[in-house]
């Protein structure tokens, strides 16, 4: 075959063939655009008889009664594959009974009679009966987690395995997932030296935790360990070379499979020593060059290791506290939307304290600067943990890693964790300190990824094409847009959100894709579908209600992003919605502002950097910034409709969001994409503003916007990322490097008595920039930094007179300027060193309304009997006319009332915004305090 038309195949995948006379078609697929893989039986002179094998309630071609007695009588010919862990040491072994050639799903993979007679010949011959499975045992892939030195390549898996598995990481003693066996736990717990209080296990973790905080590679960690050596007394336990030390932690890995692709039409190898790519199409000679791996972590060893954890269990059981205390009609978590819902209802498998879901993501990120390397995890989260710990690195599961140059076919990439998820499906054996030895079932409830993600994952066309939406089957026409063209979606106001698409749309279009490519159409797509989606075929995954919009991607870095190009850009300075020439008057308004601490970055200049704006600017530009500066600038036809953009967000980014909420916030999106062609121009309506009418359908399925964000999984890539410390085997580093976090907890426990002054010190190293909580005032709030004794004003005076309805007996009490209070931190103005933030801003309840002040500082009422232990905050307070539930950001004007107002009154602390020239100051509400920055 012409080079040339290898390529024009290529873009299509591996399928097409000019002369074929029986296709059939096998569920592990390896290319991007057709996610299935055809096999082609060249002796079978029948058209007639199409079949497309997948599960039985996908979509099967006819067949005759003879099909399919013919199909039973070879699947009992097919081996079977069995993998067993051995209680021991963990080893996975593979047991064939006939053949190396086997199915990894056998009910969705059909053989021809010559695949069958090929695998038996295989099995009679001993030079080519190999094991499908082989294990290997390493001790040194801790080296690249920590050294850029090594030169050496490590060899994890012998060269005649199919799948292979490392299962040093993590050589648990026991079925259940313990990491030390008692010699090791034995060494651990000695002294560092004699007469030390501190253990060898204790100071190992610090020293580790203290080099991955501050990058330490090979050189400096061996350093490190002889400084440390120099000065401790003889007889200390401290090992002083890298190999002792990485030797320590090579226990604490997790088992790790490695899956062979073509390089070529990157289809999944099931056969490592084959010399020739078996998809038609492709035919490549496997040449070392050609043919690549991804990495597989098991999920369910990763879920075994963290129940095994102590307190784990019981951290589970949140969803069910949490339903107990709160209104059912409120949206404050993942578990309250409708699609968790159809998992408990009727004593559903989550109504079950054991069971558990995951919520998926993957996403590519480039490694080094000058190559185009890149690495796509695949995260995923465990729903039934509160937000913040599941969320956190070391409760959170890489289940796979690519990387290399090219993206992932994702039927490639998936592939392996269609088995794992059916094995999580029928239940695997856990262990708990809490609970003991038990069965756990966990499922795919669902996944979150940017539009060209999403695009690979779903196997539809990307963002800019027909049909492009994954919520609903509207076409979208094409506009012109400058000197070229956009695909826009118009708003329909008869049906704005409609015809909505299903699982059972998507499957029929999967099919008349399918046949479309078998009849070499033009167009293969059908409905935006070029393909089945690998994800249709995990145990009741909802391959439409299952796939979120993200916000990050779709609100802030879509819409935001392009609203600010409209007003700022100077190439549409002549458009009738431009305000570019009012730029400078903008900056010094969003430059002047002081953000509280809760925003990480200070507001930065559109004019010059909003090119290296990232997503949480955006997103502090939406929610605080924009109505203030925008007021007065922006006219008010304009003004008022992007408030509703504003006042929408707010609400579905809210923590307890009601259902009314929730509908007027689908009202506001409603309204302003109806009007958006009419104020800037049809060729900016993209996906991205379209995906707006979903959104409020997104909550009600899913919880919360932030439950289901790209947030937290992007600064994951980012920690990723500074595992690498070399250019040489980048995937082990990482696995690494993970694997070590995710034993952090189990560690801690184990070394690190909670409350100690060692545990004081392992906190400030993990996370420095906590504050030091000082007296506690009652329960949740603390006092921070030191108290003064003062002399208050006449003002202070009076104000706190009319809260006492007495005088007191003298003008001196202790004062303090700063409070920790539930998760808000609330500084006075009177805080000297608060110089580019404002953390005085409060929210309280006075005689039974809502109120707005900005603190000056507390008073502790210690010397009055009647109010012992009383705080209050002495309060300047701040008028708001126009308060709403549903408005984040509120209009105030300033008072010369000050009142104190006992902490226990204080709702929520709030941002103060005064841009500099304006005549009006506002307060920003935060929609929730879970989501980090």
């Amino acid at each position: 075959m012409a080079s040339n038309e290898i390529k024009k195949r290529r873009k299509r995948g591996p399928y097409r063939k000019d002369d074929v006379s029986n296709l059939s078609f096998e569920e592990n697929a390896a290319v991007e655009n057709l996610e299935f893989r055809l096999e082609y039986d060249q002796n079978n002179g029948d058209d007639d008889n199409l079949t497309l094998s997948l599960d039985a309630d996908v979509f099967m071609a006819p067949e005759t009664m003879q099909d399919k007695h013919d199909k039973e009588e070879k699947a009992e010919e097919v081996s079977e594959l069995h993998l067993h862990k051995q209680n021991e040491n963990e080893r996975f072994e593979m047991v064939c009974s006939d053949s190396n050639d086997v199915t990894r799903d056998a009910h969705t993979i059909e053989f021809q009679e010559e695949d069958v007679l090929k695998s038996e010949r295989a099995s009679c011959n001993p030079e080519e009966d190999m094991s499908d499975l082989t294990l290997i045992q390493s001790d040194n892939d801790f080296d690249n987690f920590i050294s850029i030195n090594d030169e050496e390549e490590m060899h994890f898996y012998s060269d005649d395995s199919d799948i292979e598995i490392d299962n040093t990481i993590g050589n648990d003693s026991s079925e259940y997932g313990n990491i030390e066996n008692s010699d090791t736990f034995d060494e651990d717990m000695e002294p560092l030296y004699p007469g030390s209080s501190v253990t060898v296990g204790a100071f190992m973790l610090l020293i580790t935790i203290f080099c991955m905080k501050h990058n330490l590679v090979g050189d400096g960690i061996l350093q490190l360990l002889n400084i440390i050596a120099f000065i401790l007394p003889p007889g200390h336990q401290l090992c002083t070379s890298l190999h002792e030390y990485k030797k320590y932690f090579q226990n604490l890995k997790n088992p790790i499979c490695k899956h062979f692709y073509c390089n070529h039409c990157l289809g999944i190898i099931v056969n490592k020593n084959v010399l020739v790519c078996p998809y038609p199409g492709c035919n490549k000679t496997l040449t070392k060059d050609m043919k690549s791996y991804f990495i597989e972590i098991p999920v369910e060893s990763q879920a075994q290791n963290l129940f095994s954890q102590q307190g784990f269990y019981n951290k589970l059981q949140n969803r069910f506290t949490c339903s107990e205390t709160t209104d059912s009609a409120t949206y404050k978590d993942i578990s309250d939307g409708y699609l968790y819902q159809l998992y408990t209802e009727n004593d559903g498998p989550l109504s079950q304290p054991e069971n558990i879901s995951f919520t998926f993501n993957t996403d590519g990120a480039p490694v080094f600067k000058s190559s185009k390397v890149s690495v796509w995890p695949l995260f995923m989260v465990i729903n039934e943990l509160p937000y913040k710990l599941r969320m956190m690195k070391e409760n959170m599961i890489l289940a796979g890693l690519w990387f290399g140059n090219q993206k992932p076919s994702m039927s490639t990439f998936l592939s392996p964790f269609l088995d794992s998820f059916k094995k999580l499906n029928n239940g695997i054996n856990c262990f708990s300190p809490e609970r003991g030895n038990f069965i756990s079932k966990a499922y795919l409830l669902c996944g979150t990824a940017d539009l060209p993600a999403r695009c690979m994952l779903c196997n539809g066309v990307q963002y800019n094409g027909s049909y492009s939406c994954w919520k609903c089957m509207q076409k979208g026409e094409t506009a012109k847009s400058g000197k070229g063209h956009a695909h826009v979606f118009p708003f329909i106001q008869d049906n704005p959100k409609g015809p909505q698409r299903c699982r059972e749309n998507v499957i029929e279009d999967s099919r008349n894709a399918l046949q479309n490519m078998e009849n070499k159409s033009k167009v293969i797509a059908v409905n935006g579908i070029k393909g089945p989606s690998w994800l249709t075929f995990f145990p009741l995954f909802n391959i439409i209600d299952g796939i979120a919009i993200d916000y990050m991607h779709g609100v802030l870095l879509g819409v935001m992003k392009l609203m600010l190009k409209l007003w700022f850009s100077p190439q549409l300075k002549n458009k009738v919605f431009s305000i570019h020439n009012h730029i400078a008057d903008v900056d010094k308004k969003l430059q002047s502002i002081r953000p509280t601490l809760n925003i990480t970055r200070l507001p930065r200049s559109i004019e010059n950097d909003l090119k290296y704006w990232k997503a949480n600017e955006y997103r502090s530009f939406l929610l605080y910034y924009s109505l203030p500066v925008l007021h007065g600038t922006l006219d008010n036809t304009r003004f008022n409709h992007f408030a509703l953009l504003v006042n929408a967000i707010h609400i579905l980014l809210k923590n307890g969001s009601t259902k009314n909420e929730i509908m007027r916030a689908e009202s506001f999106l409603m309204e302003f994409n109806s009007y958006f062609e009419q104020l800037y121009d049809i060729c900016y309506m993209t996906l991205n503003v379209h995906q707006l009418v979903h959104l409020a359908d997104s909550v009600k399925c899913l919880g919360p916007l932030y439950t289901h964000s790209c947030f937290s999984f992007e600064d994951k890539n980012g920690y990723l990322l500074k595992m690498i410390r070399g250019t040489q085997n980048i995937d082990n580093q990482i696995i690494t490097g993970v694997s070590f976090v995710q034993k952090i907890p189990e560690l801690k426990l184990k070394f690190i008595v909670e409350g100690t002054e060692l545990d004081k010190l392992y906190k400030s190293i993990e996370s420095p920039n906590i504050l030091k909580r000082g007296e506690m005032i009652t329960q949740g709030i603390y006092i921070l930094g030191s108290i003064k004794m003062r002399t208050l004003t006449k003002h202070a005076l009076d104000a706190l007179c009319k809260y006492l309805d007495f005088a007191p007996p003298n003008d001196y009490f202790a004062t303090f300027r700063r409070i920790e209070m539930n998760d808000n931190l609330v500084y006075g103005m009177q805080y000297a060193r608060m110089t580019k933030r404002d953390n005085s801003a409060i929210m309280f309840k006075h005689n039974g309304k809502v109120c707005f002040g900005r603190v000056c500082f507390f008073i502790r009422l210690d010397c009055i009997e009647q109010r012992a232990n009383t705080v209050v905050a002495y309060t300047e307070c701040l008028k708001c006319v126009n308060y709403s539930d549903l408005s984040g950001i509120l209009s105030v004007k300033k008072t010369e009332i000050t009142q104190c107002v006992p902490i226990v009154n204080i709702i929520e602390s709030c941002m103060y915004v005064s841009p500099e020239g304006s005549k009006t100051s506002y307060i920003c509400r935060f929609p929730n305090r879970l989501e980090s920055d």
